[in-house]
């Protein structure tokens, strides 16, 4: 069935299914958390130039590991392993190396033209996000020694990218939505793209792609990478700032209104099925090992699970 280019959906409080509850909170005492990441039981907070880590094997009781402070504001970071990849704003992509997470290393960096705003891995490839240069790719084989191998410019400021096995979606201001494949020899090239997203991050798992923005949610089908589809806005209570997908579920940090959690089963129609609401905004949400972070604003990171 052809869908048509977008419904605009509206909020259904009725559709309510998921309920959480509280576990604990953490905070790191420093600048409030701009960005969550969960590796296994490890909990990754990003605040400024800082990153810290927390254990979690015991999510009742976090336990404060290490930090590190890097050159620059950390706009977006990936975790590989005992790496993390950190996109370090004017100073570029930053290897972190927590093997031993009470005291993380620098391994390298590599400065890039402009801003660096996000980054993803892909084997010995980093994609990162440059304010300037678009996608940059770099070798990262030698994580001491990184080295550009080439770069795609975009049509407008790149902003984030999202990696789906060897493909990975970038979105760009004004309203670019663009696939490249990976796994392709040669330069970077497009393999699709779309002038109808409306946010500045963009998150994705399988054949859907999520852009939190303004205007709601814009739930993308990517099924052919080469001719993505718009399927659907979603408007939420909120302003939906960034957003992780897990499984058949999003879990969107809502702005104001904390965490909204929307059913993806038939992208096309997606609806809010739960929601949290956090004392204050949120900023960004984490999802894995059965529980759910979420960033805010000045009451640290919020650790959820769900409860029946």
């Amino acid at each position: 069935m052809k869908w048509p280019l977008a419904f605009l959906c509206c909020v259904g409080l009725s559709a309510q299914t998921v309920h959480f509850a509280q576990v604990s909170s953490v905070s790191s005492g420093d600048a409030p958390h701009d960005l969550v990441k969960l590796g296994g039981t490890r909990a990754y907070l990003a605040g400024g130039k800082t990153i810290t880590l927390f254990d979690l094997s015991n999510p009742a009781a976090p336990r404060r590991e290490g930090q590190f402070e890097f050159a620059d504001k950390i706009w977006g970071f990936s975790i590989v392993g005992s790496l993390v990849y950190v996109a370090d704003d004017l100073a570029g992509l930053a290897i972190l190396d927590v093997s031993d997470p009470a005291k993380p290393r620098l391994r390298g960096t590599l400065k890039t033209r402009g801003q660096a705003k996000a980054v993803v891995i892909l084997g010995t490839k980093a994609l990162l996000v440059d304010h300037m240069d678009g996608l940059a790719l770099i070798d990262v084989s030698d994580a001491a020694k990184p080295v550009v191998a080439g770069s795609l410019f975009l049509d407008g400021y790149a902003r984030d990218v999202a990696l789906s096995g060897s493909l990975a979606y970038a979105v760009d201001s004004p309203a670019g939505f663009y696939a490249v494949d990976l796994s392709k020899p040669g330069p970077l090239d497009f393999a699709g793209s779309l002038q109808s997203a409306n946010g500045q991050t963009v998150a994705v798992s399988g054949a859907v792609a999520c852009v939190p923005g303004r205007g709601g949610l814009q739930v993308f089908d990517v099924s052919n990478p080469s001719a993505p589809i718009l399927a659907a806005t979603l408007k939420t209570p909120g302003t939906p700032v960034r957003v992780a997908l897990h499984g058949k579920r999003a879990y969107l940090a809502d702005g104001r209104e904390g965490l909204q959690v929307v059913d993806l089963s038939d992208p096309s129609k997606p609806a809010i099925i739960g929601n949290y609401k956090t004392t204050s905004p949120a900023r960004d949400v984490a999802v894995g090992e059965g529980l759910v972070l979420v960033a805010t604003v000045s009451e640290g990171t919020v650790v959820l699970r769900e409860t029946p």
